[in-house]
């Protein structure tokens, strides 16, 4: 028997091929023609082949394996070599289609901001965040509807948001704003459809009115509906000038052309005149037209005593300094901020009033006395009857019910038309104690307290409330603890209480 390692087929896991192939003849496969140029090489013969029926010579075995190797490798080579150069024609090509596509995106944006450069001198500092708004829309994927989460093409249907100036596309912002009025509707039943909610952007949270819900596909600017994809305009735009009106307002439109994003600062040069208005003015952008002078204001302060120290400025400040001021009626001065100089002494006016039989009783007032409370048409006592007399002369009661509204405010009074104020309500009413287990007949101005005593454990959770007719509200335990201390000696003094027993120490040292 030969040794292990010279029976053919079985070394690593061939052995169950050599004994599926030792009932066959080996037969070479005949070549395929375009072997070399095939999609791989070709089948290796497996070491299971080694056992023949017909015995072949070993050096023509190996060298028909040679050959076929060499020719499935050469293939591998030529296929990767035609691989290398398609891919590097097509990277040419893509680097050529990306030069003419920068070129016309300089085309396009240099077209949409000449307007603007013109009135800089070419200075396009202020452009900077909108031309980033404008640049990523020439960017494939730069620009992705938070909604679905799709990609925004020049060819679809958009809606921008006027907060955050974020595209959305038409059909997702209108699933949006129905679905955001339908949820915050169906929060409470009585009001369901009933009051009109807002909905809010899905990206800066900035609430529309339910009528502000977009139903057509509009440019930037809103001029023109469903604009045409046209290669040589902004995507989504329709190719005017802007016109909206800047902010902050200052009677300018934009003029660049119809653009996403926010407008630029207002462009335009205006003569102003500085902040406090002391300077000649001087050509300024309309969009930092303020400007200071750095001159002493020199304006009088509200205090009519000091003028203004401050550089220049719009406002001045209140007056820092301290002088005499006078009080509001001028009887009295005294030494006051000057922020706040209008201030009252206190005094009753007194001063003759018109009618000349009576003094004003208004406090510390300035300008002219009111007219005197008694020339004026009067009423009686309860308010029924009204008289014109002279202010020396008392109108008297009208001898009617005085039927004005009672303490209780349940009843009225039911005495004849008097001075001053009524009397408690007497009538009887039936009213219910204050713990609610009782009702008894009784006078509207009295409380009815019965005598049952209060079952409830209080805080201390050691004695019971006791209180008579108690509502419920037990007030805290007043009652001594009495536990014993730490100590076995002493009981605890303080007020009745839950959880541990204060130590002795703490009493001692709290007594002295």
């Amino acid at each position: 028997m030969e040794p292990a390692w010279r029976q053919q087929g079985r070394g690593r896991g061939r052995g169950q091929e050599a004994q599926g192939q030792r009932s066959r003849p080996l037969q070479k496969e005949p070549e395929r023609p375009g072997a070399a140029a095939g999609p791989g090489p070709g089948p290796r013969p497996g070491p299971g082949l080694r056992t023949k029926t017909n015995p072949t010579p070993e050096p023509l075995q190996g060298e028909s394996r040679f050959q076929e190797i060499r020719k499935s490798n050469q293939a591998a080579a030529q296929r990767l070599v035609e691989s290398h150069v398609s891919s590097s024609s097509s990277d040419e090509d893509n680097d050529d289609d990306d030069d003419d596509g920068d070129q016309q995106r300089g085309k396009i944006l240099e077209s949409t901001f000449t307007s603007y450069t013109v009135q800089t001198g070419g200075d396009s500092s202020g452009l900077l965040r909108t031309g980033q708004y404008v640049s990523d829309l020439f960017q494939s994927g730069a620009l992705t509807c938070l909604i679905c989460i799709a990609s925004v093409k020049r060819t679809q249907p958009v809606w921008s948001c006027s907060g955050c100036f974020s595209l959305f596309h038409l059909p997702c912002i209108q699933k949006w704003a129905r679905d955001s009025v339908f949820l915050i509707s169906s929060v409470t039943d009585e009001d369901f459809g009933q009051k009109q909610h807002p909905w809010p952007c899905p990206k800066c949270r900035t609430e529309y009115p339910p009528s502000a819900t977009p139903n057509r596909y509009m440019c930037y600017c809103g001029k023109q509906q469903d604009p045409p994809a046209d290669p040589w305009l902004v995507p989504h735009s329709c190719g005017s000038v802007c016109q909206k009106e800047l902010r902050p307002t200052c009677g300018h439109t934009c003029l660049l052309l119809c653009h996403p994003g926010p407008c630029p600062p207002c462009p335009k040069m205006v003569s102003v005149s500085c902040l406090c208005g002391k300077a000649k003015p001087l050509p300024r952008r309309c969009s930092n037209k303020a400007w200071a002078c750095q001159q002493p204001c020199g304006k009088l302060l509200s205090c009519r005593q000091h003028t203004c120290s401050q550089p220049c400025h719009t406002d001045c400040s209140p007056c820092p300094r301290v002088s005499v001021q006078s009080c509001v009626c001028a009887r009295q001065k005294a030494e006051r901020p000057c922020a706040s100089p209008c201030w009252t002494c206190q005094q009753v006016c007194g001063a003759l009033l018109t009618c000349g039989n009576h003094t004003c009783e208004v406090v510390c007032h300035d300008g002219v006395c009111p007219l005197c409370p008694r020339s004026v048409s009067r009423s009686c006592p309860c308010g029924k009857t009204k008289s014109s007399l002279p202010c020396t002369e008392e109108v008297l009661p009208c001898g009617d019910t005085c039927d004005r509204p009672l303490s209780c405010l349940k009843h009225t009074c039911s005495m004849r038309c008097h001075r001053g104020s009524c009397e408690t309500c007497r009538q009887e009413v039936e009213k219910e104690c204050r713990c609610g287990k009782h009702r008894k007949l009784m006078p509207c101005h009295r409380e009815y307290l019965c005598d049952s005593k209060c079952p409830k454990t209080r805080n201390c959770q050691r004695h019971q409330c006791r209180r008579k007719c108690c509502p419920g509200n037990c007030p805290p335990c007043d009652q001594v603890c009495g536990r014993t201390l730490g100590c076995r000696n002493h009981k605890c003094p303080s007020v009745c209480h839950q959880g541990n027993r204060v130590p002795l120490l703490w009493i001692y040292s709290s007594i002295f």
